[in-house]
């Protein structure tokens, strides 16, 4: 396709436009980020762990009652709550930039692929469970 000078010059300021509206919306982006949270807790509710955007943990409760369940058993089930947690901070971090940046925006794109790649990752590397 050959353009002309005014359609080389709009394609340009067209371009120039997009970019500068993006970079609009970075600031409410990185909030909504550092905003997100993924939160899980154990059946018996004496265990919650939270964990931010990337899955650093930001908080653990353990109660009393879980104590009893031994050290490898009360690690493997923290562990087991992170991995939740994580894949739902991975969700609402996909939804808060689809939100933000809206479905076409490339950076949307590559969130949904790396989340695929690393949810079917998560599956993979499952023991099976707390013994």
């Amino acid at each position: 396709m050959v353009w002309g000078a005014d359609e080389a010059v709009q394609r340009v300021q067209d371009d120039v436009r997009r970019a500068q509206q993006r970079a609009e919306r970075y600031p409410a982006l990185q909030s909504a980020i550092d905003g997100v949270r993924g939160k899980a807790v154990s059946i018996r509710r004496d265990l919650s762990v939270e964990v931010d955007a990337a899955g650093v943990l930001r908080d653990l409760r353990i109660g009393d009652g879980a104590l009893d369940r031994g050290g490898d058993r009360l690690a493997a089930e923290i562990f087991e709550l992170m991995g939740k947690a994580t894949r739902q901070a991975r969700v609402d971090t996909l939804a808060a930039t689809t939100e933000i940046m809206g479905d076409d925006d490339p950076i949307v794109k590559t969130i949904a692929a790396d989340l695929e790649a690393r949810n079917a990752g998560d599956e993979l590397g499952r023991s099976g469970g707390i013994q």
